[in-house]
């Protein structure tokens, strides 16, 4: 019969212990609350895993499930993050000793901004929780944790203003890249891994297992205006991503960054590749095209999104007082 688990000290660490089950748990240095830890590990053996595992575990199995099972953008994003985390708690760190100040601790030592600090919260407590739908753990230690509110990306471009930053490019191979962004409206990651593949005559097709949220085909559809563009780089690169940089490498999300900080140097205020397509959806808004046709443009599954773009249009008086004498029109 076996033994039955008892508190015990060591003398050489001047901490107390207990085994269950082959596995020793450190319960503390002061005897009292070694004992009270003793009691509550106890009453909840069979959640014993969140005493053995480290956090560090968790998401390496977590990771190696999301490797399997989540696109590629979804897994490099939880990587990013649960690597921070990791090495702000440590590889030692057990799941039943994370509290929320280990959060908080963490976001507040990255500077993350509202939208990040969110994002990152998110990601930690998505691991935990996907733990204990698989039975890896009984509950969450984490439990509900109050995060920023998203900032909402505001920042769009008049024509003039596009033509200003374009005006400081010096290469092709990036001006080519701006003015896809531009004639589209698609996404900068979108942009970044189209291939001559996914072109079919005057559309671009990435299927639902390539498209965001992988539940259905996302269609870009091209101009006049940037049908030639197109048309050149796929004669020029017929395998792999059409946009590239000078030694032949996709774009990266960084990359491009670095390229339009500098140009926000010198134009004097902030420019981002993801103004380019709230621009699209403004200046589409302005010239009359309905929401519904431009969520369909924009690859969105309804007008939610688009109507969020009507903040922009509150920059625009000229447009809401053509719309005001619309409303009474008649």
């Amino acid at each position: 019969m076996p033994r039955k688990p008892t508190p015990y000290f060591r003398k050489y660490t001047k901490s107390w212990y207990c085994t269950i089950d082959g596995n020793r748990i450190l319960l503390g240095k002061n005897k009292e609350t070694a004992f009270a830890r003793f009691h509550e590990i106890m009453a909840n053996r069979h959640d014993l895993g969140s005493e053995v595992a480290t956090c560090y575990q968790l998401t390496q199995i977590y990771l190696d499930w999301c490797l399997k099972h989540r696109a590629k953008g979804t897994y490099d994003n939880h990587l990013r993050y649960l690597k921070s985390f990791i090495e702000s708690v440590g590889k030692r760190l057990k799941i039943s000793q994370i509290r929320k100040k280990h959060i908080t601790a963490w976001v507040d030592d990255k500077g993350y901004g509202n939208t990040s600090t969110a994002d990152a919260i998110s990601t930690v407590q998505r691991c935990f929780n996907w733990a204990v739908e698989e039975g890896h753990i009984l509950r969450s230690p984490l439990g509900k944790i109050k995060k920023p509110k998203r900032t909402r990306r505001e920042i769009f471009y008049t024509a003039k203003q596009w033509k200003q930053i374009c005006s400081h490019v010096t290469d092709q191979i990036f001006s080519d890249f701006l003015d896809f962004l531009w004639a589209t409206g698609c996404r900068p990651k979108e942009a970044r891994e189209v291939e001559a593949k996914h072109i079919h005559r005057n559309l671009i097709v990435f299927p639902a297992s390539e498209a965001k949220g992988e539940k259905h085909d996302r269609v870009i559809f091209l101009t006049k205006q940037i049908i030639p563009t197109i048309e050149r780089l796929v004669e020029a690169r017929p395998i792999g991503p059409l946009f590239v940089n000078r030694l032949g490498n996709p774009w990266t999300k960084d990359a491009i960054k670095c390229r339009l900080n500098r140009i926000s140097k010198k134009v004097g205020f902030r420019v981002i590749a993801y103004g380019a397509r709230h621009a699209y959806a403004t200046d589409a808004l302005i010239n009359g095209v309905d929401p519904v046709s431009l969520s369909h443009l924009m690859g969105h599954v309804d007008t939610t999104m688009i109507s969020r773009v009507y903040t922009h249009l509150s920059k625009s008086p000229q447009f809401l007082h053509a719309q005001a004498e619309k409303a009474r029109a008649g």
